[in-house]
């Protein structure tokens, strides 16, 4: 798993071209990095949504029980480690355009999992979806 993230360091530092091959692990970090950032932007890290982003984790991204805890703590090192979305939606913006409506639909999923919606999780949102080059529909 370490080696998987050094060479996603690597080709993050290399993306200069934007030719970047990213692999399907770094594609799953990107993702998860976004989902990530819903829980914290609030300043509260609550149960409710880290169930629902391990959830997600797991059926969305298929990260397995096994390698939970490891997957995890590489994305909460990511997080920590990079104050930008650009990196992250650089990767995923490569993605079919279903892949990232469904990322924003998770996020939402997040950020409303504790019966509670901040403007920062709405703003993230909506800062995601424009860096994705996605229009996101009023609800």
């Amino acid at each position: 798993m370490y080696v998987v993230v050094k060479q996603f360091l690597e080709r993050l530092g290399s993306s200069e071209d934007g030719l970047i091959e990213y692999t399907h692990g770094d594609r799953r970090i990107a993702m998860a990095v976004l989902l990530f950032r819903v829980i914290t932007i609030d300043g509260k890290i609550r149960e409710e949504e880290v169930r629902r982003y391990r959830e997600i984790l797991e059926d969305f991204l298929e990260v397995t029980p096994d390698e939970l805890d490891l997957f995890e703590s590489v994305v909460r090192e990511q997080h920590s480690n990079e104050s930008s979305l650009f990196p992250f939606t650089t990767i995923v913006r490569k993605m079919p355009i279903d892949t990232k409506r469904q990322i924003l639909t998770m996020m939402r999923e997040i950020s409303i999992s504790d019966q509670e919606l901040h403007e920062f999780e709405i703003n993230l949102v909506a800062r995601t979806a424009e860096l994705l080059e996605i229009e996101i529909e009023e609800e």
